[in-house]
């Protein structure tokens, strides 16, 4: 990403030099949202909301944006400890690992609601969710160690039983179309199940990837995963402080990424997300940001910093993330009890 050019233009005069030299820079809004990167760079990315609870709605429309309206109680949030979050066609879906449910912001309708708590699809501990193209949503309950599929509004479709394979759930990644699902085993120190698995649309295992280790295509506490628009699988290799890149048939690719507090290092790595792009978000609990990078593992910026106060941009614990079809953001925090909303502005 190109730093914006500061000099000015040889043909200026003396006069237009001294009056610039004259005119102090004006000083930040204070209540300007923030963006990334700050100025004088040019704004890549803009905060556009808070959502927290059933008071916070939106004007239906990427061209309208969204709109916080906060009813009730802005600061009490509508779930418990957010974890996984994932969002698409205007519905932002989020793992309430408290409530053992479901909670979604139905931001083109104005309401909330909330699933996963009857029945069939009962869950006792949602980690990863992720949206496919037709609307469906999956999650992995850690605890239960199956895949709840669901609807848009949260009717129980399927479920696939991990119970026999599955040590510790954490994440999962879907195709656009649904035929390949992939779930994230984090395993533990003391199992060697860091693997990732992945099934059909009918639910059947179709391989199983790595084994526990720090060698290309291994794995040490894997905690999620995303797909590229390219088919392209990422996965987050937390305990190798790394993401890792295998093709549609399973086959490692590249990796990036190391231990440390350094531009493009992680400490505590939570949460990936894809754009539509092909750009990588990597939120980490240690930095409180999410640190953005290009598919050859270049650093492009970071959004968020560390907050004592709940303040737009600010984190304390984030989580999950996610990307939607219009290109934003959607961070969750636990410490703040809050999903942030991110919008990628363009060139203009």
């Amino acid at each position: 990403m190109r730093r914006r050019n500061l000099l000015l233009p040889l043909a200026a005069t003396p006069m237009a030099l001294l009056a610039a030299c004259a005119a102090p820079p004006a000083p930040p809004d204070p209540k300007a949202a923030p963006v990334w990167p700050p100025p004088p760079d040019t704004a890549r990315f803009r905060h556009e909301a808070t959502l927290r609870n059933a008071g916070s709605a939106a004007d239906g429309g990427a061209a309208a944006g969204l709109r916080e309206q906060l009813g009730g109680e802005p600061t009490k949030a509508g779930f418990g400890k957010p974890g996984a979050v994932a969002a698409a066609r205007g519905r932002v879906y989020v793992g309430d690992t408290e409530g053992r449910r479901i909670f979604v912001f139905d931001l083109a309708r104005r309401r909330s609601f909330a699933f996963g708590l009857r029945r069939e699809g009962e869950l006792r501990k949602p980690a990863g969710i992720a949206v496919d193209a037709q609307g469906l949503v999956y999650v992995v309950d850690a605890t239960a160690r199956r895949l709840v599929v669901y609807d848009a509004i949260g009717l129980f479709q399927r479920a696939i039983d991990g119970s026999s394979l599955w040590a510790r759930p954490t994440g999962v990644a879907v195709s656009a179309d649904g035929a390949r699902v992939h779930v994230v085993d984090t395993g533990g120190v003391e199992s060697d199940a860091h693997r990732v698995h992945s099934y059909d649309a009918q639910g059947r295992l179709v391989r199983s990837l790595g084994r526990r280790g720090d060698a290309a295509g291994e794995f040490n506490l894997p905690v999620d995963a995303a797909l590229a628009p390219d088919g392209t699988l990422w996965v987050l290799d937390a305990g190798n402080f790394r993401v890792q890149a295998f093709d549609v048939q399973g086959r490692f690719l590249r990796a990036f990424g190391s231990a440390g507090n350094g531009l493009g290092q992680f400490g505590r790595p939570r949460g990936l997300a894809i754009d539509g792009q092909g750009l990588l978000y990597v939120s980490d609990a240690s930095f409180a940001n999410v640190q953005v990078f290009q598919s050859d593992g270049q650093l492009l910026l970071a959004i968020g910093g560390r907050g004592t106060a709940d303040e737009p941009g600010r984190f304390a614990l984030p989580a999950g993330v996610a990307c939607d079809e219009t290109g934003r953001l959607y961070v969750a925090d636990q410490f703040f009890h809050k999903i942030e909303v991110i919008r990628k502005l363009g060139e203009a």
